[in-house]
Order: structure tokens, then C-alpha cells, then sequence
């Protein structure tokens, strides 16, 4: 987890209006631009995000057009960003019914139910989805990255699962200190990632 993410107070995860998105960024991409991050995503699971240019990406989706990218997505951080952003929506709509199921049985205070369903949520997306291991390479390096952070560039309503988790762990553990609780937040979330 970023920075920006683990230094959400006790207060302001708290007052953080969950919003979920309603349909995946896809709906709103054209077909093309959606072919575009098909491609992007396993060239820079493999290659690097930082070693993968938008010009190779475009050449390797069979677009004739070098500025395909930049009209379809304005940056290369945009790219990225809705890259991550699709793979986000399919990954909170489980983590959500996760924690519908475990709201829904009084389980919503249990730490350990709370963390292993959210990591669940994005193991099971790994394992299941044939993009699974090339999007969580990806966010592993978008995390990591000096130049990006996911929690800057993609849209909060692609988010709302990472601070769901929070704010049901920040009320599971009222008396735990707050720096101790984001340091134990990044740890999970950065590991997680890393080790997926």
C-alpha cells in the first residue's frame, strides 16, 4: 500500500464515503482502446512498465496510427492507470461481497476473516482470471514505482475495497496504535502484492 493510502487517519477512514463503482472502466473504453490494454498488460508484466514504451505498445496491437495511444488514453500514466482501474473493479466487486457475507453473518469485526477474504479476493483473481498474473505483476511494479502510485492515478471508485478493509479494520482495532496500524496496513498490502 502507498503512502497515500496508509496515512488515512482513524478519522478520515472513517468519514470516507465508500463509493462503488457501478460498471467496470471498460463500458466506457472503445474496442480499440481495450484491445490496447490487452496488449499493454502482458508486455509490461514481462518487460517492466518502465521499460515498455507506448510506441511498442501500439505497434504490438496493430495500430498503424503511432498516436493511437495518446488519443486513446492522453498519457502513458493514463494507460496505466485504467489498466489497473479494470483490473480493480473485477477484484473489489468480489472483495465487496466478501465483506457483504461477512457483514451479513456479525463477522465484520473478525481480523483475521476481514484480511484473509481480501486477500482471497485478489488470490483467487490471480489464480482464476488468465490476466490474473500479468495484472498483479503489474501492480506489484506500479506500487514499487518511484514515478507512479496507484493510489494518485487511479480513480478512488476503483479503490473503495482498499478502504472498505480499512475502515472495518481500523473499527476491529480501536485501541491499536494509529502509526502501528498503518505500518501493519502497508506491510499486508505490499507484501501481498509482492509475493502474489
Amino acid at each position: 500500500m502507498s503512502n497515500t493510502s496508509t496515512t488515512l487517519s482513524r478519522k478520515r477512514v472513517s468519514q470516507v464515503t465508500i463509493q462503488r463503482a457501478t460498471e467496470s472502466p471498460d463500458a466506457q473504453l472503445s474496442a480499440t482502446a481495450r484491445h490496447m490494454l490487452d496488449v499493454a498488460e502482458p508486455l509490461f508484466a514481462e518487460k517492466g512498465i518502465e521499460q515498455v514504451s507506448l510506441r511498442e505498445i501500439v505497434a504490438a496491437s496493430g495500430q498503424r496510427n503511432l498516436s493511437a495511444a495518446r488519443y486513446h488514453f492522453g498519457s502513458r500514466e493514463q494507460l496505466i492507470a485504467l489498466l489497473l482501474a479494470r483490473r480493480l473493479w473485477f477484484i473489489n466487486e468480489d472483495r465487496h461481497a466478501r465483506l457483504d457475507a461477512l457483514e451479513a453473518a456479525g463477522r465484520a469485526g473478525d481480523v483475521e476473516a476481514l484480511v484473509r477474504e481480501s486477500l482471497d479476493a485478489l488470490a483467487s483473481t490471480v489464480r482464476d482470471q488468465p490476466w490474473g498474473a500479468d495484472y498483479v505483476r503489474v501492480a506489484a511494479q506500479a506500487t514499487f514505482s518511484p514515478r507512479l502510485n496507484p493510489y494518485d492515478i487511479v480513480d478512488p471508485i476503483y479503490l473503495s475495497g482498499h478502504t472498505r478493509i480499512a475502515r472495518l479494520l481500523r473499527a476491529a482495532l480501536p485501541d491499536l496504535p494509529e502509526r502501528t496500524f498503518h505500518d501493519r496496513m502497508r506491510l499486508i498490502s505490499n507484501e501481498i502484492v509482492f509475493t502474489l
